[in-house]
């Protein structure tokens, strides 16, 4: 209860546990606690930071806190006595692995933790790090707590595009965007789409071939990762891989 008041702790934990909580309350309390933590005092919070670590590393963690103690025990040396530790008990914890993709909606709070993502090494700038946001009392109003989504629900498996034989797309559930990956070896055509998209390289190379509306050909060098085109509506595309394949992501919208 030091970092979150007994009342509002009483009311998550009434709202978590009732037999049929709307989701309206329980979003509102949890609101409560998220705006309560990223409130708290700096000397409280690295106080409780370090008994939690403590008692994590004597090992007396309780069944419950299993799935997230070694990673608040990581984070924990990477940002001592920060606040942010104590999100790995309100947000979700996803793991990905090559090939899967992971849907965020607008305003919600979230950390890319360790590993590779999209080419970001290590990339770990979460909203609930960043002092001015988390001492700003109005924080959480910022933010979209959805209770409803769960760590499977998010994860968004790759499916095949249209006819293609070796580009996937991941289609979020919104209308602005969706996102291709062409990998491998093969030779490539994506049919034109009715809007921009833009293309990046992050593996291997090759060559992106196209047809102006004119009739012209025109031709691109992706000869190493981190190249970027921009592709206007209407323009259907081809991808020649190199030698060793080549790995390219493609932002895509439809234009109605």
């Amino acid at each position: 209860m030091a970092l979150v008041s007994k009342p509002i702790a009483e009311a998550f934990r009434k709202a978590v546990t009732e037999p049929q909580p709307t989701h309206e309350t329980v979003q509102a309390c949890l609101r409560d606690v998220f705006t309560r933590l990223m409130s708290a005092e700096d000397a409280v919070v690295q106080r409780e930071v370090e008994k939690l670590i403590a008692r994590y590393e004597s090992g007396e963690a309780k069944p419950a806190e299993e799935g997230v103690k070694d990673l608040a025990i990581e984070l924990s040396k990477q940002y001592p006595g920060d606040v942010g530790i104590f999100c790995v008990f309100l947000l979700n914890v996803v793991k990905l692995h090559a090939g899967q993709a992971v849907f965020l909606k607008a305003n919600e709070p979230h950390a890319y933790i360790y590993g590779d993502i999209n080419g970001m090494h290590g990339n770990f700038r979460p909203t609930s790090f960043e002092p001015v946001l988390r001492r700003s009392c109005g924080t959480s109003q910022l933010f979209d707590f959805d209770v409803d989504s769960t760590t499977d629900s998010q994860i968004m498996p790759p499916v095949k595009y249209r006819s293609t034989k070796a580009t996937a797309i991941y289609d979020p559930p919104i209308e602005e965007f969706s996102v291709l990956l062409k990998a491998g070896g093969d030779n490539e055509t994506h049919e034109s789409v009715k809007g921009p998209s833009i293309l990046i390289v992050t593996g291997g190379s090759g060559r992106l071939v196209w047809t102006e509306k004119d009739g012209s050909q025109q031709e691109e060098s992706l000869d190493k990762p981190g190249i970027v085109h921009f592709a206007g509506a209407g323009v259907a595309l081809s991808l020649v891989a190199g030698e060793g394949g080549m790995t390219v992501y493609r932002a895509i919208t439809e234009v109605p």
